[in-house]
């Protein structure tokens, strides 16, 4: 009765014995031929101490520390081979190949140097990567804080084509658009710089505010110069080998002119005004014309005003615009405002849970 009791009781714990029992059987048969099979670390290492030691393990310690031992290699150079130098660019935007968006240059001349070109920089400077002025007067005094290129020679096809190649070959590889502009105009930059975001890069295009020549047919057109136009990195780059022929086959007194020219004959592609959805629009101002009083639409909505006939009309210019930007941001953030009201009534809290300056 007892061994039958007992049996009864330990029955629900019988497999968990039996595999207590086996595993550790395993595990001891598992160290033994291990042992059996190899050499005891611990009669090596007293061995090492004085006692004897076995010449094949002696050997097999020595190749295994040589094995872990760290190996010096010292740095030869073969002075028959010329030594190349890496060199890595200063920023990785560089070394991606990433370029800038917008370059814009401006065309002025030695009398407007100081005053026309002082007006467009101070204007617009801070909203472009880079701006350079190009003239013809040999040794022109840059004013302070602009980057003046002279070219030496006040021609309007020698200073379109140097300022052309200058671009080429200081900026070509940098930049995806180039806008060209003379000193007389007023650009809206932050509309310009949108403008070039919104333009694929991977084309040639000619964009401004598109004039036909005098007895050419529609298709040949040119951007007219005083309202800037855009040009396009893959255009410049066409439109690099064919310069010095350009300039000296085509004769005209205007640089826009002979750069529509060149880019017709030379390559076929002519101004438009329109591309991919974008509208270039330009506003010529009357004579005597007050800015302040100007509120026709082509006003309001242009890229590029001219002509600026004096710096203190460039300063109004800006001051006009500035404010119908101001007036165009105060005007989104209340319908940004009214956008939030009206998502407030279906929160718990209701327009109580507003939060913020104002409680807007």
């Amino acid at each position: 009765m007892r061994l039958s009791s007992l049996l009864a009781l330990l029955r629900p714990a019988l497999p968990l014995i039996l595999g207590l029992s086996l595993g550790c059987s395993l595990s001891l048969l598992r160290v033994s031929w291990i042992q059996g099979e190899g050499e005891d670390p611990c009669v090596e290492a007293v061995g090492e101490q004085g006692g004897p030691q076995n010449p094949d393990s002696r050997a097999r310690l020595d190749q295994s520390d040589e094995d872990f031992k760290p190996r010096i290699v010292p740095y030869y150079r073969d002075p028959n081979k010329p030594y190349k130098k890496v060199l890595r660019t200063r920023y990785i935007q560089t070394e991606l190949g990433s370029r800038e968006r917008l370059l814009v240059a401006v065309l002025t001349s030695r009398a407007t140097l100081s005053t026309l070109a002082v007006a467009v920089n101070r204007t617009v400077a801070h909203h472009f990567p880079r701006l350079l002025y190009f003239t013809g007067q040999r040794g022109a005094r840059a004013p302070a804080g602009m980057q003046v290129v002279s070219h030496g020679d006040e021609r309007p096809a020698w200073l379109m084509s140097e300022t052309l190649r200058h671009l080429h070959t200081h900026f070509g590889a940098d930049y995806d658009w180039f806008f060209i502009m003379q000193d007389d105009t007023y650009v809206q930059a932050p509309r310009l710089a949108a403008l070039a975001g919104h333009l694929s890069i991977n084309q040639d295009l000619y964009l401004g505010r598109a004039e036909e020549f005098i007895g050419a047919g529609e298709q040949a057109r040119y951007c007219h110069g005083g309202f800037g136009y855009l040009l396009s990195r893959s255009l410049l780059l066409r439109l690099r080998p064919h310069l010095d022929g350009c300039r000296g086959d085509i004769l005209s007194a205007r640089p826009d002119e002979w750069l529509g020219r060149c880019l017709i004959d030379s390559l076929g592609v002519g101004c438009v005004s329109q591309h991919q959805g974008q509208q270039y629009r330009s506003f010529e101002l009357a004579k005597n014309r007050d800015p302040e009083k100007e509120g026709s639409s082509a006003f309001l909505s242009a890229f590029a005003v001219h002509p600026v006939s004096e710096g203190t009309l460039m300063y109004r210019l800006h001051k006009r615009f500035s404010a119908l930007e101001l007036e165009r941001a105060y005007s989104e953030i209340e319908q940004l405002q009214a956008q939030i009201r009206n998502l407030t009534v279906l929160t718990p809290e209701g327009e109580a849970g507003l939060t913020g300056p104002g409680s807007l």
